[in-house]
């Protein structure tokens, strides 16, 4: 039976098609705000592929989850499997509030663990809409984190709370400082960011049982990853889908 996953979050809805071993094929990035190009991509998948389809959703977005949920309800796949909160994710924790926390970060520490194992401490930095650093101890035991404003937040912040600041896209060319108010922009934000990124990490490292495995993720992590750990960072794009796998689909090949 054909098996999708697919990541709602507050940006982006990712899908994937998971091949016989169970293993995520290449994520669809699809817009929050357009069934028809859900259609698309579904009607084309199921062409292809035999028999009814199981899906394990994960979501962070209630609004945009209900319509999720009634497109789906339409296409009557052969059962839909939803994580909502970071209590159904199953990772040992010491974190509060896991009932009301966000699914995609235990499903990214999730992922992350299954991907590096234990014996060492992991931080997991997962670039979206907002930037977390998440803490895994040596023995695998979630320990909560920190969060601050993503890349694109920062740049919308800047320019709807203001009257004259324009809107940037930062990449990882912006300079370092800017004669203008444009280029002065993307630095701070772009540079600001990084900063901000490497002070968190840094600020895990005291309390960590030993030198931590660091892991990126998110629609962000090719631009902040080699800007704050160089070319030799190690980005996984899909893997808080990697997790939903082992969260949803846990005994099946």
């Amino acid at each position: 039976m054909p098996r999708i996953v697919a990541d709602l979050g507050n940006s982006r809805l990712k899908w994937a098609l998971l091949d016989e071993a169970g293993v995520p094929g290449p994520t669809v990035a699809l817009p929050l705000d357009d069934p028809a190009a859900w259609a698309v991509v579904y009607d084309g998948w199921h062409r292809n592929i035999p028999g009814l389809s199981t899906w394990a959703v994960s979501s962070v977005n209630p609004p945009l989850a209900r319509r999720l949920e009634e497109f789906l309800d339409e296409r009557k796949p052969a059962e839909v499997r939803w994580i909502r909160t970071a209590a159904e994710v199953p990772v040992p924790k010491d974190v509060e509030g896991a009932e009301t926390g966000g699914s995609d970060r235990a499903l990214a520490v999730l992922g992350a663990s299954k991907l590096l194992g234990t014996g060492r401490p992991i931080l997991v930095v997962m670039c979206g809409t907002a930037i977390t650093v998440e803490r895994l101890s040596a023995a695998g035991v979630w320990q909560g984190g920190a969060i601050a404003m993503g890349l694109g937040l920062c740049a919308r912040a800047l320019h709807h709370f203001t009257a004259q600041l324009p809107l940037v896209t930062p990449t990882l060319d912006s300079p370092s400082w800017g004669r203008s108010t444009e280029p002065s922009l993307e630095a701070g934000v772009f540079w600001g960011t990084v900063g901000a990124v490497r002070e968190l990490l840094k600020r895990q490292e005291p309390d960590l049982e030993g030198p931590p495995l660091v892991v990126w993720t998110g629609g962000d992590a090719f631009l902040l990853a080699p800007a704050v750990e160089g070319p030799a960072a190690r980005v996984v794009p899909d893997l808080v889908l990697q997790g939903l796998v082992h969260a949803a689909f846990p005994s099946e090949p």
